[in-house]
């Protein structure tokens, strides 16, 4: 029994515990976030310990009334951390109050076990009988990972797409951890491959950290210039966008609030780009955008659009915009971009004159 349980959550337990040493010895996320792994990594423990005296119970040849308690509990907990892993996806984007619904749901489900069959029951030699409901928990957990996977897709439609790949693999192996569970009887899948995930989103949000900008998390200078390398046979574009009167804005306001306007600038901007088209912050208010395998109806159309979105702010931009020439050396490229930008902000310095 102990060797059975030993193969059934060691690789769990030890990817668990080692990435809650990591998040209580680093402070690089912000405190919702990490509070999140925390309670992902709970849950995680919790569902093996409860599994582990789940499974002893079930080798007794009587009913124990631990069995039904440890069982109730680890249905619940099953969608529960699936659910925290969708939180995690984005923190800083609220989610609709409802989705936490199915997890309440299938809670009540799971505890009705100690008073009703519908969920599941257990016969006088201890057998376990699975009820009309009995598949709710891993139903449950099956539209969590659809939500997250959904998640995911709009997390990195405007970002690197092979890294979208990575994640959708990982979701995959978890929907067919829960189906081998839940059909098959292969104890401890989800627990290890929840391990795994989240493993997997905290190296992910590590990688984060160098690529993207802390105050609005658009790509970074670094990665302005390693993406446009790497991806310059496909380069067709470059936009180049700056805020206008942020200095007016601090020295008035505070630095709080020129921090605001480029949150609010970076927001605008990223919902007017489209598909093959990735923001960077380059400087204080300096941002620049690359365009890959647009049409320049397309470029103007997006042109269009950031002007759209920045005139529902009380925030103005210059912009400027330049195409590829065949040939043409990226710097030139961006140095053609700039003054477009510059030429733009000098027009609308003369007419508020």
């Amino acid at each position: 029994m102990v060797k059975e349980l030993i193969m059934m959550d060691y690789a769990a337990v030890m990817l668990t515990v080692c990435l809650l040493i990591f998040i209580i010895t680093n402070n690089y996320f912000h405190k919702r976030v990490r509070s999140l792994f925390l309670v992902s990594c709970v849950l995680v423990l919790v569902l093996v310990a409860v599994d582990s005296v789940e499974y002893w119970t079930a080798s007794l040849d009587h009913l124990s009334a631990l069995r039904v308690w440890m069982s109730a509990i680890g249905y619940s907990l099953r969608p529960a951390i699936v659910f925290v892993m969708i939180r995690l996806m984005s923190p800083q984007q609220k989610k609709p109050d409802w989705l936490a619904l199915p997890l309440v749901i299938n809670a009540i489900i799971a505890f009705s076990a100690l008073f009703t069959d519908l969920a599941y029951s257990y016969s006088p030699d201890n057998q376990f009988i699975r009820g009309p409901l009995g598949y709710f928990a891993f139903v449950t957990s099956g539209f969590y990972l659809v939500v997250l996977l959904v998640y995911t897709y709009k997390m990195y439609r405007l970002s690197n797409i092979s890294e979208m790949y990575i994640s959708i693999v990982v979701i995959a192996m978890l929907m067919i951890a829960t189906t081998l569970e839940s059909v098959a009887k292969c104890e401890g899948m989800i627990n290890t491959m929840g391990a795994v995930t989240l493993v997997f989103y905290y190296l992910y949000l590590n990688t984060q950290q160098f690529k993207r900008d802390a105050l609005t998390g658009a790509l970074n200078r670094r990665s302005f210039y390693l993406d446009a390398e790497k991806n310059d046979a496909g380069l067709c574009a470059v936009i180049s966008i700056d805020l206008n009167n942020l200095k007016q804005w601090n020295d008035e306001y505070g630095h709080a609030k020129g921090d605001d306007a480029i949150r609010t600038l970076a927001d605008s901007l990223q919902r007017a780009l489209g598909k093959n088209c990735y923001l960077y912050r380059t400087g204080g208010d300096e941002f620049m955008v690359l365009c890959f395998g647009k049409e320049e109806k397309e470029i103007e159309k997006i042109l269009s659009d950031m002007r759209a979105e920045m005139s529902k702010t009380p925030y103005a931009c210059a912009y400027g915009a330049a195409y590829r020439t065949e040939g043409e050396e990226f710097q030139k490229l961006c140095s053609r971009a700039d003054r477009q930008m510059y030429d733009d902000k000098f027009r609308m310095k003369q007419e508020k004159e």
